[in-house]
């Protein structure tokens, strides 16, 4: 699969070629990858599409539909979820035609809607994505691992039931514009810290004692996502794992790495289906 680099330009149809998906639209869904495609450009303002960076460092993004009323289903629905599913978000802005440059990895934050007109020039309701967009050469910054996040100790305090459901439970769309993307900081490291207690300070790889303590004095572990080939995959319980330094690197460079990162997928399964999700660290 293609490694999207912040800044580069593609030709749509090869990156089409390379990880299938929808080749015209706004919204690309490749079944065979954990990814969603979105495209952004001027042509967008034909069918009431206004999208851009905002003053809160969020990215507004329309979603699909031409005429009449959006509705939350297919590529709205997929933006919506792309956590649950395990799908990361990529963000391209046409530059020519037929050629497109890539902005960097997106989140969802919220969605509100507005009052544009469609192609025929009605007035309709049109959903607008509120998204985190990471524009860092390196994508995404890795979660850091081991040890408790800097400024964030009450996480490591608070029981380990609250956490669970706070990790579980969906960023609020009921907040200010200026709090959206702190919050979305916030959730990657609630989703770490509740990963690596959910351990008890296990390997839920191998299930081998943390190699050694922090300084801190908490195990050291390190959080993988399971759906991305790096370390900043969607923020979700269900897609992060806690691992010691050697299951890491079988992921990352073993010749089974694929298989084995599969195999993880069905240990955090099971692990959040039984009450060992619930041991104290």
């Amino acid at each position: 699969m293609l490694a999207f680099v912040p800044g580069k330009t593609y030709r749509r149809l090869d990156i089409h070629a390379n990880v299938g998906g929808q080749q015209q639209g706004g919204i690309s869904t490749p079944s065979g990858h954990p990814l969603i495609l979105l495209f952004t450009g001027d042509q967008g303002s034909l069918y009431g599409y206004s999208d851009g960076f905002q003053a809160d460092g969020t990215f507004w993004y329309t979603g699909e539909g031409q005429v009449g009323d959006m509705a939350m289903v297919r590529g709205n629905r997929a933006i919506e979820n792309h956590r649950e599913s395990g799908k990361s978000l990529h963000l391209f802005e046409y530059v020519a035609r037929g050629t497109v440059q890539y902005v960097g990895q997106a989140s969802y934050i919220s969605h509100h809607e507005e009052v544009a007109p469609d192609r025929n020039g009605e007035p309709r309701r049109v959903i607008v994505f509120e998204l985190s967009v990471d524009t860092h050469e390196a994508g995404v910054p890795d979660l850091p691992t081991g040890g408790a996040p800097v400024g964030m100790p009450q996480l490591w305090r608070q029981p380990i039931e609250e956490l669970r459901t706070a990790a579980f439970t969906q960023e609020s769309t009921d907040v200010r514009p200026t709090e959206r993307k702190a919050n979305t900081y916030f959730r990657s490291e609630l989703i770490k810290v509740y990963v690596l207690r959910r351990s008890a300070g296990r390997c839920e790889g191998c299930g081998d004692p943390a190699p050694f303590p922090t300084p801190k004095g908490t195990p050291y572990l390190e959080p993988h996502h399971l759906r991305r080939r790096a370390d900043n995959g969607p923020d979700h319980p269900l897609w992060v794992i806690a691992l010691c330094p050697n299951c890491h690197a079988r992921v990352h460079y073993g010749a089974d790495g694929h298989d084995y990162n599969v195999h993880l997928a069905d240990r955090v399964a099971a692990i959040e289906n039984s009450d060992l999700c619930t041991a104290p660290l």
